[in-house]
């Protein structure tokens, strides 16, 4: 039986490593270098194969064209004098007595055109023609004027308050059409709500002054501006000097941009943006007239027309000694030493009518062909606003100046019988450039 040392720990032989022997072991060997990168094989493309030559399909001719056959009509002679007369009719049977019964129904007849209506039902295709006053001026096509400011060839609006009818309309000359300069009249119109009054203002640009069309839309808003703040703060009268005078500062302003002007530009004002000026409001009073407030600078006038004549109220070119009217204009931002309105009444069954020269050089007294068609066409307020728009436009010989009108009547003369061209009473207004 084996000796076996129990309570002993046996402790492993540890082996001397230090020295040589047998039991020592070999050092790692290194591994192998790794093979050198091959590079790809160089890319050769494929051969290049050209296509096969393009061969068109052989053309065949279309068939050659064979003309239907020529069937000529019958020929039948012509009839001498009067066609040969239908066979007469077989004598009908003699009618037997039937109950009475009621005619069938007529047709409304057709509504009666009232005599001397020019435009009354459908519209001819010269409807809106121009009239021709006389020995006419040439026929042109007008050329376009400067882009900047946009300047339409025609304006013309109308409406209606509940006690003013209300048209107006400006039409570029003539002259300005053929010369491809701007229209330099201008006009603007507005009402007070609270007092129904019309306020306007109506200029005329100095045809010496390089931008009078501007200067006369520029007066034309800061006038009318000016009154409907005076309403607004309750005034009962307008202080027109205030009124012509912010017209004016506004042209000085344009030169100087907001600065205090010189004397220099004040001449520069003058010379550039020279206009005329009427300016005004129109109040309803009893009965159906109207109470008339006007005040002006230059030659630019208003008119009364009442019962076929035509009454100047103010304006119009000065006539001097020899009797002939002078061509000189004292205009903005000129300012008269004294200005004031002046109160005029209008009529029930009259009309107010204000212009530029352009309409009052060949309105003349009223006598002449023109005041005969204005008074014709003005007695009562055309229905169409454009109306007074080709009223305005007339062709007459020599004169070819901007034409600009505003024509109010009392509300009621819209409604009589007998009025201008048919259409709607509606306000409606438009530009033609």
């Amino acid at each position: 039986m084996p000796n076996f040392p129990f309570g002993k720990r046996r402790e492993p032989e540890r082996k001397d490593r230090s020295g040589p022997g047998p039991a020592s072991v070999p050092p790692p060997k290194p591994p192998p270098p790794l093979p050198a990168a091959s590079s790809p094989p160089a890319y050769e493309p494929p051969p290049y194969e050209p296509p096969p030559p393009y061969e068109p399909p052989p053309y065949e001719p279309p068939p050659p064209y064979e003309p239907p056959p020529y069937e000529p009509p019958p020929y039948e002679p012509p009839k001498s004098g009067r066609e040969a007369k239908a066979p007469a009719r077989p004598p009908s049977p003699a009618p037997t007595p039937k109950s009475p019964q009621a005619a069938p129904p007529q047709a409304p007849p057709e509504p009666r055109r009232e005599k001397g209506a020019r435009h009354a039902g459908r519209p001819s295709p010269d409807r809106w023609a121009r009239i021709v006053l006389g020995r006419p001026s040439p026929e042109f096509e007008p050329k376009p004027p400067p882009s900047d400011p946009y300047r339409p060839d025609t304006l013309f609006d109308g409406w209606s308050t509940p006690a003013i009818t209300v048209r107006l309309a400006s039409v570029r000359g003539d002259a300005h059409r053929y010369g491809g300069q701007p229209r330099q009249d201008d006009i603007a119109v507005a009402v007070h709500e609270r007092t129904g009054a019309v306020v306007f203002a109506v200029a005329d640009g100095v045809s010496q002054a390089k931008q009078s069309h501007v200067g006369a839309a520029l007066a034309c808003r800061t006038a009318v501006q000016d009154v409907m703040r005076q309403l607004d703060g309750g005034k009962t009268e307008v202080d027109w000097r205030r009124t012509v005078s912010a017209a004016a500062y506004q042209l000085v302003m344009r030169v100087t941009r907001g600065a205090e002007p010189s004397a220099e530009q004040r001449k520069e004002a003058q010379s550039l943006l020279a206009t005329t000026l009427v300016t005004g409001l129109v109040q309803p009073l009893e009965r159906g007239q109207l109470g008339v407030y006007l005040a002006h600078v230059g030659d630019s006038g208003a008119w009364l027309l009442h019962r076929g004549a035509f009454h100047p109220l103010l304006g119009g070119k000065a006539e001097r000694e020899d009797g002939v009217f002078s061509s000189s204009v004292r205009a903005l931002p000129w300012v008269p030493p004294q200005i004031e309105g002046t109160w005029f009444g209008v009529p029930e069954d009259g009309a107010l009518l204000v212009g530029t020269d352009g309409f009052g050089d060949p309105l003349g007294d009223g006598t002449g062909m023109v005041g005969q068609t204005i008074k014709l066409e003005l007695n009562r307020p055309p229905r169409e606003p454009r109306a007074l728009a080709q009223l305005l436009d007339f062709s007459r010989e020599t004169f070819d100046d901007d034409r600009t009108l505003l024509a109010i009547w009392p509300r009621h003369r819209l409604e009589e019988p007998g009025g201008g061209p048919a259409g709607t009473a509606t306000g409606t207004g438009g530009a033609v450039g």
